[in-house]
């Protein structure tokens, strides 16, 4: 996915001889698979419009960064997709599970490339025994607290309270942890949307109100990546506390936000390819299941 950022105050953004224009680029429009600006960026009504009808998904940001909406496509395709969707979830315990075995070994990865071992065998061996997602969900839970126990310990102690906080986030780890996290979470829900699938149909996670549960499934193994991402920012000193504000929980300032995009753009790209190597397996075994139960 090529994923185009405009963070710009006073920006404009036109489309024009499938082309998308802004005051000091212009980018075809065969080579955007998703836009993502900020609320000082102007964009009207038919530029919305043009993009979606090219199949565009929007993502908007807040100024602060504490906000994010997407605009995705109107599409009714797939619906076979939908169905086996909706079938699959019937097999949502050995869905879950294959999530989680992925989500156990990258995230002990991560941590072994800063010398740092979490043994996983335990956890390992009761997904194997879990009867419901439930249960998943509390190994997962139980995993989470002892990976980020030893993660927090890699920072410098005045950039962690050496905990996960977020709504809001309490130190500038956990924010950068969020704001990285809900970018990659919203573009997951746009891709998946993207190539047919339902978001709201999940495996792992409970979908409620807007939540793209799909996504935040999806979204299990691959923030062992975020996190080490996360973790260079602070330890290669390209970010540090004169980088947050800290009123009413601690954000990413702007200036240093638009900073950022030049490293997490081509890291997005990276873990893109991940991700379709996860969507593509996803759909094998919705498909395969579909077709185990058709018989």
């Amino acid at each position: 996915m090529n994923t185009i950022i405009i963070d710009k105050s006073q920006e404009s953004v036109t489309t024009k001889s499938e082309r998308l224009h802004t005051r000091t680029q212009t980018i075809p429009l065969r080579l955007v698979d998703m836009l993502i600006i900020t609320q000082s960026v102007s964009l009207e009504p038919k530029t919305v419009l043009e993009l979606t009808r090219r199949e565009i998904p929007l993502l908007y940001l807040s100024k602060d960064g504490r906000q994010m909406a997407l605009t995705l496509p109107a599409r009714a395709k797939n619906s076979d997709l939908k169905i086996a969707q909706y079938k699959a979830t019937q097999r949502s315990v050995p869905l879950a599970k294959l999530l989680l075995k992925e989500k156990f070994r990258s995230h002990a990865a991560q941590l072994e490339t800063h010398g740092i071992v979490i043994d996983t065998t335990e956890d390992l061996s009761a997904l194997a025994l879990a009867k419901s997602t439930q249960e998943i969900l509390g190994i997962e839970g139980h995993f989470a607290k002892r990976y980020f126990s030893r993660y927090f310990g890699l920072f410098e102690r005045k950039l962690t309270r050496g905990y996960r906080s977020k709504n809001p986030p309490q130190d500038p780890v956990n924010a950068l942890l969020s704001f990285v996290y809900t970018i990659c979470y919203h573009s997951l829900a746009a891709k998946l949307y993207m190539r047919g699938f339902d978001p709201g149909i999940s495996y792992l996670h409970t979908p409620f109100r807007d939540h793209f549960a799909l996504a935040s499934d999806l979204m299990e193994p691959l923030r062992a990546q975020i996190n080490g991402f996360v973790a260079e920012e602070f330890l290669q000193r390209r970010l540090g506390m004169q980088d947050f504000s800290l009123k009413r929980g601690v954000y990413l300032k702007y200036n240093s936000r638009r900073e950022l995009w030049k490293r997490l753009k081509p890291f997005m790209d990276g873990l893109n390819k991940t991700a379709n190597n996860q969507i593509a397996q996803l759909k094998k075994e919705i498909l395969s299941s579909d077709e185990a139960t058709s018989e």
